[in-house]
């Protein structure tokens, strides 16, 4: 009887055995897909990445290629499956979850490989907040700026091409050129912010405030869609918002095939680098001869930098005066004429179209197109900067020759604003769209961004960006600056003597009888004051020769 009822339970066991299974597998099938559909999503991400590095023509090396290749043919291969899978649960629910609830646990185990095997094809995936490409001026006043806003250890990072913290751009081509070591700047002397009155930004600021300074590093491949940046080392780094502060790059000669102009002492000047070679060269050439190739701000800047080193100076640009886009006739003839005077030769219209070399490769000719040709130790080029928005083409609209924003910065894609150099923006003072590359829009545009991001987080209301342009420059003994916009009549007033011990001159321009720009050489802070507050309001003028007469007073009033 025992035996009996035995045989009876074993066999109910055996029969009800596997529908207990599958009632087991049922029960964990809901869950089971929950995880699968969880783990398809982030395998679909690290493929994406994947995908993305492999692209990146630079990184061939970097990868095992084919190993990698065959990752994605499974992993394609294991999607197909799980899209069968889905299928086939729809068919008929209660059966098909049951049969299929081993099959879907098995799943889960595979992709957890699958993904394990992607991450390590990877590397390590850097995530941050907020990344800021680029790690000149703008770079550092926007991390000052999230700082004031409220920033977590961790959530900021700045990935520069540049081996340095940011700094003051403009002492490149100023102080930092000073013959005299001792008064010469050097860093940490003028790191961001100083140039504005603000305390300097060393290395170690970013540590203690927790941002990541990732210097020496190249950005070569951008995903805005998939909110991923590559690194020329194959480095990944995936952000949530981005700030684009890549600034300008120099154009150079050997961009027009121009002959000879790969000869060694041919310089330009736009990052520490370039000044240290230029300082290493003027060392080696003391009391030599030097072509500056350009006539707007570098050549004027760094002529002046060069005869201060005693060197015999020759400045060659294609324009009848110098700094067209900004000075009149009679503004530049001041500055060509003090020049002249200081010993530097000035020859205008026309340009270098080649260069002779001695037998170790060093410039020692300047050959123009009207036939001259003219010693050279060494060259400077400044013939101006096209800005660094290659990575993001056919990514975000672009506009006069930058990156489409809006008054607060942001671009055509979400999470994504351009700041400095790269973006066109709304001026608001004249109702239009420019890209202004200055140092004075890179600190602005900077701390503007990150105030509007910071508001949009918040749900805070902020006014929009509202710029006056404003240009300076510092030479010798001189000193301009200049607000607004120079269109329309110039009106020129005060002394404008050369041989002045202490020049003071400017010029107003009137448009539709108003005032919209101001210059000022040699003013004092509460003038120069004065011109920016004239240049904003844009006062009627009644009067041409009665504002000629008063001059500087007549901004003084408001």
């Amino acid at each position: 009887m025992a035996s009996s009822f035995n045989l009876v339970i074993g066999s109910a066991k055996f029969i009800f055995a596997p529908i207990e299974r599958c009632l087991n597998c049922k029960r964990n099938f809901d869950e089971n897909m929950k995880i699968l559909q969880k783990l398809l999503k982030e395998l679909n991400t690290v493929k994406e990445v994947i995908e993305l590095r492999l692209s990146a023509e630079i990184h061939g090396g970097t990868m095992q290629t084919e190993e990698v290749k065959n990752w994605l043919d499974d992993v394609q291969r294991i999607k197909t499956e799980i899209e069968v899978i889905e299928h086939k649960t729809k068919e008929k629910k209660f059966l098909s979850r049951a049969f299929l609830g081993k099959t879907v646990e098995e799943k889960v185990f595979e992709l957890k490989a699958f993904l394990r095997k992607g991450k390590a094809f990877l590397g390590m995936v850097k995530s941050f907040k907020y990344i800021i490409v680029g790690g000149g001026v703008a770079a550092g006043y926007a991390a000052r700026e999230f700082d004031r806003q409220g920033l977590k250890p961790g959530q900021l990072a700045i990935i520069s091409k540049e081996s340095v913290a940011p700094y003051e751009r403009p002492t490149l081509s100023k102080g930092y050129l000073n013959p005299n070591p001792k008064a010469a700047a050097r860093l940490p002397e003028f790191h961001v912010c100083v140039g504005s009155g603000g305390d300097r930004l060393l290395p170690d600021w970013y540590k203690e405030k927790g941002i990541q300074l990732i210097l020496g590093t190249e950005i070569v491949k951008v995903n805005l869609a998939l909110k991923t940046l590559v690194s020329a080392a194959g480095e990944i780094f995936k952000f949530q918002t981005l700030i684009i502060a890549t600034g300008s790059t120099v154009i150079r000669l050997t961009d027009f095939k121009v002959e000879g102009a790969d000869a060694k002492n041919i310089f330009y000047l736009r990052e520490l680098e370039d000044a240290d070679k230029l300082v290493e060269s003027i060392k080696m050439k003391k009391h030599g001869k030097a072509v500056i190739i350009g006539g707007g701000y570098i050549g004027l800047e760094v002529a002046a930098a060069m005869r201060i080193n005693d060197f015999d100076v020759t400045m060659v640009y294609p324009d009848p005066w110098c700094m067209p886009r900004l000075f009149t006739p009679t503004i530049a003839a001041f500055y060509e004429s003090y020049y002249e005077n200081k010993g530097i030769k000035i020859i205008k219209g026309t340009v270098s179209v080649g260069f002779n070399a001695n037998a170790n490769g060093e410039v020692k000719g300047v050959k123009l197109k009207d036939g001259r040709v003219l010693e050279a130790d060494i060259v400077v080029v400044g013939v101006g900067a096209r800005p660094l928005t290659a990575l993001f083409k056919g990514q975000l609209e672009e506009d006069r020759g930058g990156i489409k924003t809006d008054g607060f910065f942001k671009t055509s894609m979400p999470g994504v604003y351009a700041v400095g150099d790269v973006a066109s923006f709304p001026i608001k003072l004249y109702n239009e769209t420019r890209r202004v590359e200055h140092v004075d829009h890179a600190r602005k545009s900077a701390e503007h961004a990150v105030k509007a991001i910071k508001a949009n987080e918040t749900g805070k209301e902020l006014e929009e960006y509202d710029y006056l342009p404003y240009f300076y420059s510092r030479i010798f003994e001189l000193s301009w600056q200049f607000y607004g916009d120079n269109v329309g009549e110039s009106l020129f007033f005060r002394d404008n003597n050369p041989l002045s011990p202490k020049p003071k001159f400017g010029s107003y321009w009137i448009k539709d009888g108003k005032v919209v720009g101001a210059f000022l050489e040699g003013g004092t802070p509460e003038e120069n004051k004065a011109i920016a507050k004239v240049s904003r309001l844009n006062p009627p003028v009644e009067n041409l020769d009665q504002l000629k007469k008063e001059g500087l007073s007549f901004a003084s009033k408001f």
